[in-house]
């Protein structure tokens, strides 16, 4: 297992046209997919069929062929199509999902290799293609938690940009045809609401730069470690971020247990698809201590910044009846409905956090302007 992934547990990039494997018996083929675009809902659905026709007792090369012809997407055609053409020249199906790790990770990789060594490819795919679905299904939910948070940011900040641009102008020559004193609070609230009429376009640019300066910060190993770490401690957003990762780490963990994977190379598999990488990284402690003889108690109880105790408590319990596959999946399913809980219940979160800050903007714009104008009004009307 740990041959299909190399030493450090990551392959080479993949999809090209023409690939060199890393086996000694292995031929360079050349292929026909091009690089495009494929939907990863499209190659779960090719999984899917493929499952259908190989538990229909159809050949593997046949049901490759046959699944290269289906389709509305030619780049997803072409995808199957190379996968066949690769099989076809004698390869094991798992060499020719490896040419393409865009779409088939090395826990997918791998567990295609141990299966089709014990001859459980179909059991083996249907769990792949389940695991896939739900993780595509979490991914989906948790980015859908944040764009309701991002309309209210734009929501405020257009409102707040109309009137710097056209309310405050107003008051502001009011006051000056007048002739009128304001108060210190006001000529502060001018001040600021000049600036930000006129530099209304620094937050967007700022915004648009963070993005690239992000994935340049991150390309180092510790500062994606600190990064990750800072992720988990954003308030209601955090939290949310957090249960996600706990869900990759146990679903993978049982995934691979279940298929018969040893413990070494399962924790070295999911540490490499748990996507937030403080969460990751305690899996290179539970798996030197798994080399040393050891168990996994001791480095998931000094994890605890990031693995929930009660986590620990059912890993550590599953380890001793060991059953630590069925426990896992008893932990991804509670923290999954958590997640769902948590997604739904969101907008309920944010709504006191907005109302203050509405509640705030409304304050500060009725002492800074309409106090003074009623002065103003008091003025004309005594004299």
């Amino acid at each position: 297992v740990a041959a299909a992934t190399g030493p450090s547990g990551q392959r080479p990039p993949g999809g090209a046209p023409e690939t060199t494997l890393r086996s000694a018996d292995a031929k360079v083929t050349i292929g026909v997919y091009e690089g495009g675009r494929v939907r990863h809902a499209e190659v779960t659905n090719f999984l899917r069929q493929l499952i259908m026709l190989l538990h229909a007792g159809m050949p593997i090369l046949k049901s490759l062929k046959t699944l290269s012809k289906r389709g509305k997407n030619p780049n997803a055609r072409a995808l199957v199509a190379d996968i066949t053409m690769y099989v076809e020249n004698g390869n094991p199906l798992w060499q020719a999902f490896d040419r393409h790790p865009r779409y088939f990770d090395p826990v997918f990789v791998n567990l295609i290799k141990a299966s089709e060594a014990s001859g459980t490819l179909v059991t083996v795919l249907r769990r792949l293609t389940q695991y896939r679905e739900n993780r595509e299904i979490m991914g989906k939910r948790v980015k859908g938690a944040m764009i309701y948070p991002l309309m209210l940011f734009v929501s405020c900040f257009g409102v707040m940009l109309l009137l710097t641009k056209f309310v405050v102008p107003e008051f502001e020559a009011l006051f000056t045809s007048a002739n009128l004193e304001v108060p210190r609070e006001t000529v502060y609230f001018l001040w600021v609401s000049n600036m930000a009429g006129a530099y209304w376009w620094a937050p967007l640019v700022l915004v648009v730069a963070m993005v690239p300066a992000y994935r340049i910060y991150v390309q180092n190993p510790l500062r994606r470690l600190a990064a990750d770490r800072c992720k988990l401690k954003i308030p209601i957003i955090g939290p949310i971020l957090h249960k996600n990762a706990i869900v990759e780490l146990t679903q993978t963990l049982s995934l691979l247990l279940r298929s018969g994977l040893t413990m070494m190379a399962t924790l070295d598999l999911t540490r490499n698809a748990v996507h937030n990488r403080a969460v990751a990284e305690c899996l290179q402690s539970m798996r030197d201590s798994v080399e040393r003889g050891g168990k996994l108690e001791a480095p998931l109880r000094e994890a605890e910044d990031v693995i929930p105790p009660e986590v620990a408590d059912m890993l550590v319990t599953g380890e001793e009846s060991g059953s630590v596959e069925v426990v896992a999946e008893q932990v991804a399913q509670l923290y999954e409905e958590e997640v769902k809980i948590a997604v739904d219940t969101l907008g309920e979160t944010i709504q006191p956090v907005i109302t203050v800050i509405i509640g705030i903007a409304v304050i500060a714009l009725f002492v800074a302007l309409f106090l003074p104008l009623v002065s103003m009004m008091d003025q004309i009307a005594a004299g």
